[in-house]
């Protein structure tokens, strides 16, 4: 990773995406010396893109890991080292597992600074600061939406602070109530929307804010803020409208195969909406934290993959980079009957380009599931892989489903973005021929005894009869691994039935060491003494 300096250096104007720089905001050097042309001002724009990136790892921990897909421990033996917490859902203000709000405050931070020099910047053009105000205010407006959703009432920072950080220590401010920030989000995301001023080009590629990506976010906020916080149906249409914006407007499509959407060599593919780039020297997927999830090499000895004809085979005989050389501590457990009980048909595509089935060496015997949805790259004269792969964002597959949940909540009919998704996944010859796999009839209650007996307590998933378990369902066989099942969960109150957390503990608590030190905090509900 390279740090920065005194603002950035001019030597290194010309990188690209560089990972979690040091950007300070303002001193009496970076006053004098930085803000004072449009070549320093993109530097430091790319800097927040790297920011939003350096926070990978949470977006990931705070979306998906206390759901059910995470359960027990490691097959192979390694230890969680406390992450059991999240799947189990017993976290404590003495054990939080991510503490200080996850550090997001300081990318905060630079982002006010961004609008503020921005504003004040008169040798840029009318046209350049638009554009990075519409940025700006829209991954803002992201990570303001991030905390809203973790922990409910945050902190408000709107104006930067001198110092790289914005220190909690000595703050001694109250949190602003869940609809105030609310409030501040959409605020943001209209100030984005209007300095976009309707350009939906990816002018600096698909790992930068764009306002596709604001849009998606407009999608997800008026959701929350329609299902969660009393906005009924003006906001569910708001919603709608939103992603069909991006649906008509943005250069996006869904590609013809799954997998094709994460491979290594096509980055950027056309169902890119927003991405965290990830490259050597940089930082890796999920901010370095994707080795949880991968198999040791010194462990693969004693287990067994199935190819694509049923036969065991040695890791080293995989057709899959990840597989063959992956290296890393498998400290995130995945609850071993998602193989066989969260995708009810085997033709759909998903399963196989998401998951990989383990089996006991010894006797055959099925001992769980990994990750195979990332196959990472081999670098010139290495041995093992390495991580990579751009993290999802947003994508067009979810612009979809993003349209069907909006309609299910407006009580409209959903099939025709569902069913691209499915056509998508179990290719049209499948597809067309089996009308069982299309929606609505993927069902509970139907005429198929197999469906039956698969959605009879399925602990993941639901028939096609309840529309809102169908975007679920879907939702979860399209996106594991890409940090959206625990959001997804609590916007239909489904938490309680699809993880094992407690009704009076859905939000984050604040840990002891940053309560301690802001006298002004209140503890998160179901956390108090």
């Amino acid at each position: 990773m390279k740090k920065l300096v005194s603002y950035i250096a001019a030597g290194i104007f010309g990188l690209s995406l560089t990972g979690c720089m040091d950007l300070e905001p303002t001193s009496t050097i970076t006053d004098a010396n930085y803000w004072k042309n449009a070549d320093q001002v993109q530097a430091f724009n790319q800097g927040l893109n790297s920011w939003m990136r350096s926070y990978a790892d949470k977006y990931i921990v705070w979306g998906e890991m206390r759901a059910n897909i995470y359960s027990g421990s490691s097959f192979s033996g390694e230890a969680s080292q406390g992450y059991e917490r999240l799947w189990n859902n017993t976290l404590e203000k003495t054990n939080a597992v991510i503490n200080n709000y996850g550090g997001v405050y300081t990318g905060i931070n630079q982002i006010n600074l961004m609008i503020d020099k921005v504003n004040e910047a008169g040798y840029l053009s009318d046209t350049q600061k638009k554009a990075y105000l519409g940025s700006a205010h829209g991954m803002r407006a992201y990570l303001y939406f991030q905390l809203l959703r973790t922990y409910g009432d945050v902190i408000l920072y709107l104006q930067h602070t001198e110092g790289k950080t914005v220190d909690l220590n000595n703050v001694a401010r109250k949190q602003s109530s869940a609809a105030e920030v609310m409030a501040q989000i959409k605020a943001d995301i209209k100030t984005s929307e209007e300095a976009y001023n309707n350009n939906y080009q990816f002018a600096s590629g698909r790992n930068y804010w764009s306002l596709s990506a604001t849009k998606m976010l407009k999608g997800e906020v008026y959701l929350w803020s329609g299902k969660q916080m009393g906005g009924g149906n003006a906001d569910y249409q708001t919603a709608l409208t939103a992603y069909q914006d991006v649906e008509s407007n943005a250069d996006v499509a869904l590609l013809d195969k799954f997998g094709d959407v994460f491979a290594y060599d096509k980055k950027e593919n056309k169902e890119i909406i927003y991405a965290l780039h990830n490259r050597e020297n940089e930082t890796s997927l999920w901010n370095g934290l994707y080795t949880s999830l991968v198999m040791n090499k010194q462990n693969v000895g004693a287990y067994r993959l199935h190819n694509a004809a049923g036969q065991a085979i040695q890791f080293s005989e995989s057709e899959y980079l990840n597989l063959r050389l992956g290296s890393g501590v498998m400290r995130f457990s995945l609850d071993k009957q998602l193989w066989t009980m969260l995708y009810s048909n085997d033709n759909d595509t998903r399963k196989k380009a998401t998951l990989a089935d383990v089996y006991r060496a010894s006797d055959g015997t099925y001992v769980g599931n990994i990750c195979n949805k990332f196959h990472g790259t081999l670098l010139t004269g290495g041995s093992a892989t390495s991580w990579y792969d751009d993290q999802p964002i947003y994508r067009f597959a979810e612009c979809l489903l993003g349209i069907a949940e909006a309609k299910v909540l407006l009580g409209q009919d959903p099939r025709t973005e569902i069913n691209k998704v499915r056509l998508r996944a179990y290719g049209a010859t499948y597809f067309n021929a089996h009308p069982e796999v299309q929606y609505p009839n993927d069902v509970s209650n139907g005429s198929i005894a197999a469906l039956t007996t698969f959605y009879t307590n399925n602990p993941f998933v639901g028939g096609d009869e309840d529309a809102t378990e169908a975007i679920l369902k879907e939702r979860l066989r399209e996106f594991m691994f890409e940090g959206k099942r625990w959001h997804d969960i609590r916007l239909f109150d489904k938490a309680t039935k699809y993880s094992t957390a407690n009704a009076n503990r859905l939000l984050w608590p604040i840990d002891e060491t940053t309560m301690s030190t802001n006298a002004e905090l209140v503890q998160t509900p179901g956390y108090s003494d």
